[in-house]
Parts: structure tokens; C-alpha cells; sequence
């Protein structure tokens, strides 16, 4: 009996989505000869991401409960978040086909970030369930952030735009943003019911065990814990914030002044605006304050390779 399979592809994720369309139809017909029922979703300027998650999870739920497939996200890490909220407390597995600069959820995952062996393990693959960060409706995978962040994202966006996705163009911006005066926002953090005052010019959350550790932070067991990891900066000068980004590098941005790191079940941030720009896996929206954080567990069905089940 074929198992239904949809593969969403976001033609611009990273520097390997452009131009893999005939590739993405020739690992259809590969997965056809395993026994799956595939159907190849790309994404167009009229049919966009959303669009085709949408269209694709309608088309698995008209299967029986129980023999509803899998649904492939085959892009970065920002084309697995949407896919993944969709999928959110269904019977819907996630396949992941990575083709982002940095693929922190596949490689937290365990699942190759080489494409052949990709497609064997949503052949040969099993369900694990997952834990997700939330903030208010929305989920993410690996981070969300306010503030500054968000603001590098914008700006690494525009130079992707300018000279590719590449992981030294992602550097390379970063530092142009910390080269510009800071804004400074006026928050008020309810850590576990205990309210704290803070002005300051980033907050950020990791839910990827993985990608906490690349950034040197202990906070990387408390994800593993399934707790919101976070990391909130206060008031520093462009000076300082350049001394901080040096102590990150240096595994030390936790002792520094002014950094305060907390591991929690619940946070709520308050601010006097009544919505705030916020990163979630490298995608940017506005959500309205205040923001709710918390995680979410085994709210995600994911087809991780058998072999390393047991490590998780």
C-alpha cells in the first residue's frame, strides 16, 4: 500500500534551493519506487510558501486517520518552521530535505544535510516526537528574538539578495548592523510569575540544543531539558556590544555584565507597544504584546533516521 508524500519546496532557501527543481522531481521518482504516493509542491510568486503548505496538509487530511503520509519540507531551516506549524498536534509526519546555509534542525535531529541520504531517511525513517518553542500562536524550531535580531536578519536579507546566501554574507552583515547605533526597548519580563524591568536592545530565545552550543552558551542543557533557554542584554554601548560579541566567540557571554541568562517554563513580555517585530527561525513577523513564550512538547511528529532513535 503507497504512503502519501508531498515535498514543499521553497526554490529560494539558501544557496542550494535556486535551480534544484529538476533535482526535487528526480528524488520524486525515486521515493515513487519506494511505495509513496508523491506529489512535488514548488513555490512560485502566485503560489506562495503558505499557499502550499495549505494545499498540501488539506490534501493529507482527506486520508484516514492513521495513514496520513508525510509532508517533506525541502528548504532551510525557515521553510521547516512553516511547514512544522501546520503540522502542529496532527497524525501528519515531518520529512526534512535540507537545503539551508546552516540547517540547525536537521542536524539536531540527526538527519543527514546531504541530500541522497536525506531521501533514504524518509524511506527507511522513523516517527520522533519533538518539542517546540511558542510565542503567543507561532512556533519556532531553533530561535526567536526581538530587537536587534531581528533588525540583522532584515539586513542580511538585503545582502543575500545583493550576493547570494552564503554563510560569510550572514557574518559580514551582522557586523554592519552592530556598527549602527542600537535602539532600546523598554520591557517588562515576567520570568515564572517573577516580573523583572529591563531596557534593552535584544531578547533572545533558543530552542535547538545544537545551535546553543555552536554559540557557546550553557543555556544549551536547558533546551535540551525542554525548557525556554534565553538570553536577554541590557543597557550597553556600541563599544560594550562589540566586547560582547567577542565573549560570545569566546564562550563567556553568560559571565558578562549586563547579560542576564535564565532558563524557564514560562516567560511573558510586556512592552507600552501594542505589537513587536519579532525573528522566529529567521523569518520576521510583528505579533501582538504581549509575547507569551513557552514550550510546546511532542507537538511534532518527525521522520528521523532508526540508527539513532535511542540517542535522542
Amino acid at each position: 500500500m503507497t504512503v502519501p508524500l508531498s515535498i514543499i519546496m521553497n526554490v529560494r532557501s539558501g544557496h542550494h534551493g535556486e535551480g534544484h527543481e529538476m533535482e526535487m522531481r528526480l528524488i520524486s521518482q525515486s521515493l515513487q519506487k519506494s511505495d509513496f504516493d508523491v506529489e512535488l509542491f514548488l513555490t512560485e510568486e502566485k503560489f506562495p510558501l503558505n499557499q502550499c503548505v495549505s494545499s498540501a496538509v488539506a490534501k493529507h487530511k482527506q486520508y484516514a486517520k492513521g495513514k496520513r503520509g508525510v509532508i517533506v519540507a525541502a528548504g532551510g531551516d525557515g521553510t521547516i518552521n512553516a511547514v512544522a506549524q501546520a503540522l502542529m498536534y496532527t497524525d501528519i509526519e515531518l520529512g526534512i530535505l535540507p537545503l539551508g546555509t546552516f540547517n540547525y534542525v536537521a542536524r539536531a535531529l540527526h538527519i543527514p544535510v546531504t541530500l541522497p541520504e536525506a531521501v533514504q531517511n524518509l524511506i527507511d525513517g522513523v516517527a520522533k516526537p519533538i518539542h517546540v518553542g511558542q510565542v503567543n500562536d507561532k512556533i519556532y524550531l531553533n530561535n526567536a528574538s526581538i530587537g536587534l535580531y531581528p533588525v540583522m536578519i532584515e539586513n542580511r536579507e538585503y545582502y543575500n539578495k545583493k550576493f547570494g546566501r552564503f554563510p560569510l554574507v550572514a557574518y559580514l552583515s551582522g557586523l554592519a548592523v552592530l556598527a549602527q547605533p542600537q535602539k532600546y526597548y523598554r520591557l517588562k519580563i515576567k520570568i515564572d510569575g517573577q516580573k523583572h524591568p529591563i531596557a534593552s536592545p535584544m531578547v533572545f530565545f533558543g530552542n535547538n540544543q545544537l545551535q546553543l552550543q555552536d554559540l557557546k552558551l550553557r543555556l544549551a542543557d536547558c533546551a535540551a531539558q525542554g525548557k525556554l533557554a534565553a538570553v536577554a542584554v541590557g543597557y550597553v554601548t556600541r563599544f560594550q556590544l562589540f566586547q560582547l560579541m567577542v565573549k560570545l566567540l569566546q564562550g563567556e557571554l553568560e559571565d558578562a555584565k549586563d547579560v542576564y541568562s535564565f532558563c524557564a517554563e514560562n516567560v511573558e513580555i510586556s512592552t507600552q507597544k501594542p505589537d513587536m517585530k519579532v525573528a522566529l527561525d529567521g523569518e520576521i513577523m510583528r505579533l501582538r504584546t504581549p509575547l507569551k513564550f513557552k514550550v510546546t512538547h511532542d507537538s511534532i511528529n518527525v521522520r528521523v533516521p532508526r540508527s539513532t532513535l535511542g540517542e535522542m
